[in-house]
């Protein structure tokens, strides 16, 4: 089932009442996502299904190495299968988190340092075409 658009813009009504900045829909064949962005709601982006990068544990989401001052990926970044994207903190123990498939990195989710539960999404990435990936 797709969302018609009166559906889509009663959400978008409903988050522009509010102090929500986004608002993130999915089921088993559709998803929508939902920003505020100025004066209104992002419309849902088009396009080939974007990869969501899951946490495999509940832990402190890191951006970076702690001993490195620069966020492993930025978000427009080109990353190849197997890629570290990040890191969970679990206790002493830093987990990576990595690439499942080379793409972009479309979105970036979660913020460094918020603590997170398993299978919450910590990247989005758009996938590259078989022939493009590095």
């Amino acid at each position: 089932m797709t969302p018609d658009d009166a559906f889509v813009a009663t959400l978008r009504r409903w988050l522009e009442a509010t102090d929500i900045d986004q608002l993130e829909l999915t089921g088993p064949s559709v998803s929508l996502l939902l920003r505020r962005a100025g004066g209104g709601a992002a419309p849902p982006a088009a396009g080939p299904a974007l990869v969501e990068v899951r946490a495999a544990s509940p832990g402190l989401f890191l951006d970076r190495h702690p001993l490195s001052g620069r966020p492993l990926v930025e978000t427009g970044e080109e990353v190849a299968a197997g890629d570290d994207l990040g890191c969970l903190r679990v206790g002493a123990l830093l987990l990576p988190v990595r690439a499942p498939q080379a793409g972009l990195v479309a979105a970036r989710p979660c913020a460094p340092g918020t603590l997170v539960g398993y299978g919450d999404t910590l990247f989005r990435l758009r996938p590259l075409p078989p022939g493009d990936a590095p």
